[in-house]
């Protein structure tokens, strides 16, 4: 069973490592992401069982597929009550120069020495399963044995399982130590055959299927022991053998997740994309699958897909209330807010009760000028879902009341600003709140708003956002110098937004310096002037800025736009390298430092500037182009025919990427 490719050789790291730490996953992470640190070591304290890793005493062999049974067995008995875990052991050694985890391989059989070692990780856990496999190419062999922690430092041994299987008979002797497991435990397992715990009789996809489990183990260890497509690849191959595996969808929802949060290669994400496009190709009727491929979709940038996705989803049960807010809230992405409206209205006249969607809907009735069609949808996401931005829209509504009797009018607009002040009790505060309160207070001069906005600063005061607006109010009013100490916490705050720092920055900037935002919006128009005394007045003004501010990101952009012509580009470039690490995110630096560094010959380096412009911009095709091409200059040949040869299936007979692919010299032949 060693030596497929779907069973990856795992590096052996049970050596002379730091010591490392140990993760473990009890088989329920879901769509929505890893659990808090909190809730690991909460999760930690109430295991009694843990599954330890499989050793393999074939000097290692079978690895993956240990890892799987074992998450299999701790997945199986916890359905069955038994609170199990199935921990990963890691080690902190270096990778390519970085301290990185790696997986521990055990080759050795397991001690109680050992045994008691990796038990007492969990403080509360009573028992342990030590298991050792031998694994063959015709045969395994599983010796399990159930241990009882006792007081002091003992183990004592309740019962010991055996079998000496084949491939074909595996499913079923893994299912059947199963059974026996929780017998010893004085559970029992509600399933009653192999085929219905792993929802196929197809071996060959349950033998897939455990190495991909295993596969997951390691990545949900932090370790990444091989490349995302052999990492795939057992999943895929399951579910090319047996779609109607359940448990393996599961674990390709968990393992694509991780994947393309952490990029392991930069293949993680379009290879897990076209994993889950498969996967909702082959399951047609699960609306899972669609859907989590629609939000990876969304995730990368390629809206129009997502929107295709999405439509398979919904028309799969419009009354999933987490399918319906994502369809609409990409469409209104996408900034198509017709048919987003239609969507909402669909999903809540086929039973879609979902008080995110009830708010939703109530939105795009705003938005459309049907503010008396929008209230009763808003006051259900208030009362059934405290959704945080019907707040601010039912608030919006009540206050434009077409009333006109002065009492009602007066009781509408009373019941706004109590709403509001609810709102902003809320855990999470919304946009739609932040805005009808600045209105108020600029458009209305109502100083119970006022009196809100500064309430929701001091409950608010990590939400870089709630401070940025009252800035903006005082900013805009009478008293700027008032907005300092918003501005000032908006850059102590350990997460803020790029947008929100460049914001805060130019702000203060705007306090500090006399006339600022004339003197800037000229200096900027005497940069793109083309006139070399504009350039140089404009410089001198940028670097009296930046020394003002260094970790503002503008004036070192428009201070190399200044400078290269009268300075040269390697100028030009140094001030690029300062901007691009305050704005990793913007494509214009990263485009104008790919062309400077194609213009000197290094070619190469530009390579990495225009792979974040993709990345930036994944649905635009200059940058896709601009790539191939630049991969081509620095003689990255097969890389510029892979991007050719992806972008054509894509986008057929495409003139460029032709243009490119045929300059391309032949590939080279593979030795054999």
């Amino acid at each position: 069973m060693s030596g497929d490719p779907k069973d990856p050789e795992y590096d052996d790291t049970e050596g002379d490592l730091e010591p490392g730490e140990l993760m473990f996953d009890e088989g329920d992470e879901d769509e929505e992401g890893a659990a808090s640190a909190e809730e690991i070591q909460e999760a930690a304290q109430a295991i009694e069982l843990v599954t330890l890793p499989v050793s393999c005493t074939n000097e290692g062999k079978g690895a993956p597929l240990g890892m799987g049974i074992q998450r299999f067995w701790a997945q199986e008995l916890a359905e069955a009550g038994v609170k199990a875990a199935a921990p990963v052991f890691t080690a902190i050694q270096e990778q390519n120069g970085r301290r990185a985890p790696a997986l521990m391989i055990f080759r050795e059989p397991w001690t109680d020495e050992r045994a008691l070692e990796g038990i007492n990780r969990f403080a509360n856990a009573k028992f342990g399963l030590a298991t050792d496999m031998f694994a063959q190419e015709e045969k395994v062999t599983l010796t399990a044995r159930l241990v009882a922690v006792r007081p002091g430092p003992a183990l004592e041994t309740v019962d010991t399982f055996t079998a000496e299987t084949t491939a074909e008979q595996l499913p079923g002797e893994v299912f059947v130590l199963t059974q026996k497991i929780a017998a010893a435990l004085g559970k029992s397992v509600e399933k009653q055959t192999w085929q219905e715990a792993f929802g196929t009789a197809n071996v060959q996809a349950i033998i897939s299927f455990l190495v991909g489990l295993g596969n997951l183990s390691a990545l949900q260890g932090r370790c990444v022991p091989t490349t995302s497509d052999q990492l795939l690849s057992p999943l895929m191959d399951a579910l090319g053998r047996a779609p109607e595996m359940d448990v393996t969808m599961q674990a390709l929802h968990a393992m694509t997740d991780i994947l393309i949060a952490g990029q392991p290669d930069q293949a993680a994400i379009p290879l897990s994309v076209q994993a889950l496009s498969i996967a909702a190709q082959k399951r047609k009727t699960d609306q899972g699958a669609w859907h989590h491929l629609a939000l990876v979709l969304r995730r990368v940038g390629d809206l129009g897909s997502a929107v295709q996705a999405f439509q398979q989803a919904i028309n799969l049960g419009p009354q999933n209330a987490a399918v319906a807010a994502g369809f609409v809230d990409t469409l209104r992405a996408a900034g198509d807010l017709e048919n987003a409206l239609k969507v909402a209205q669909f999903a809540v006249e086929n039973g879609n009760e979902g008080p995110m969607v009830m708010a939703q809907l109530g939105s795009l009735l705003i938005e459309n000028d049907q503010f008396d069609e929008a209230e009763p949808f808003l006051r259900r996401a208030v009362e059934e879902g405290k959704v945080p931005s019907a707040y601010g829209d039912l608030a919006n509504v009540l206050w434009e009341t077409t009333e006109e009797d002065p009492k009602k009018l007066k009781e509408d607009r009373d019941e706004a600003l109590a709403l509001l002040g609810q709102a902003i009790e809320q855990p999470t505060i919304a946009k739609s709140t932040l805005d009808i309160l600045l209105d108020l207070h600029e458009e209305e001069k109502l100083e119970k708003a006022t009196v809100l906005m500064l309430r929701a600063a001091e409950k608010h005061a990590e939400n870089a956002t709630v401070l940025r607006y009252v800035a903006s109010m005082y900013l805009e009013g009478d008293e700027p110098s008032r907005a300092r100490p918003y501005l000032d916490a908006i850059l102590k705050l350990q997460r803020r937004s790029l947008d929100d720092d460049a914001f805060a920055r130019r702000a203060i900037l705007t306090l500090d310096v006399d006339s600022f935002e004339d003197r800037y919006d000229q200096a900027i128009d005497y940069v793109r002037s083309g006139d070399p005394q504009k350039h140089l007045a404009a410089a001198k003004f940028l670097r009296e800025m930046i020394g003002r501010d260094p970790r503002y990101w503008q004036p070192h952009l428009m201070l190399a736009l200044a400078v290269r012509d009268s300075e040269g580009d390697a100028s030009a470039l140094s001030h690029l390298n300062d901007a691009v690490r305050l704005r990793p995110n913007d494509a214009e630096i990263r485009n104008l430092m790919a062309a400077i560094l194609r213009k000197q010959g290094r070619a190469r380096e530009a390579v990495e500037h225009l792979r974040a412009v993709v990345a930036i911009n994944p649905r635009e095709i200059e940058p896709v182009v601009n790539l191939a091409s630049a991969m081509r200059d620095a003689n990255m040949f097969e890389e510029s025919r892979q991007v050719c040869t992806a972008a054509l299936q894509m986008i057929p007979d495409h003139p460029e990427f032709k243009r490119i692919l045929d300059s391309l010299p032949p590939p080279r032949q593979r030795q054999n």
